[in-house]
């Protein structure tokens, strides 16, 4: 089972999202912020990283940077999210979602990064 660990600072949107991934058969973890993110991961390693751009204590692209720096993470997809991203900023992210989402829409860009 592919596992995704999901940043998102919304409660509604974080867990429609992982209602959704969860009903196709992903194991899911969840964070509403970067510093619960960093709290749980050690070691952990999933098969893909979606992320929100805007977060209460940090910022989803300084994350994907660093996750795309990091031995064990340089090579698992991250896919940004954001309402008010300025696209040319998520240089190093594998993929972006403008929200609002169609949900179809993130499944498939999901399945397409997962191969």
């Amino acid at each position: 089972m592919k596992e995704i660990f999901i940043v998102e600072d919304d409660d509604g949107i974080r867990e429609l999202i992982e209602f959704l991934l969860v009903s196709q058969q992903y194991a899911v973890k969840t964070f509403p912020t970067a510093r619960a993110f960093h709290k749980a991961i050690p070691g952990e390693v999933p098969d893909l990283f979606l992320l929100d751009i805007m977060l209460p204590d940090g910022n989803g692209v300084d994350l994907c940077r660093e996750l795309k720096k990091g031995e064990k993470t340089s090579k698992i997809p991250v896919v940004l999210m954001s309402a008010h991203a300025d696209i040319s900023r998520t240089e190093g992210a594998d993929d972006f979602i403008a929200k609002p989402f169609d949900v179809d829409e993130l499944l498939k860009r999901i399945q397409k990064q997962l191969g």
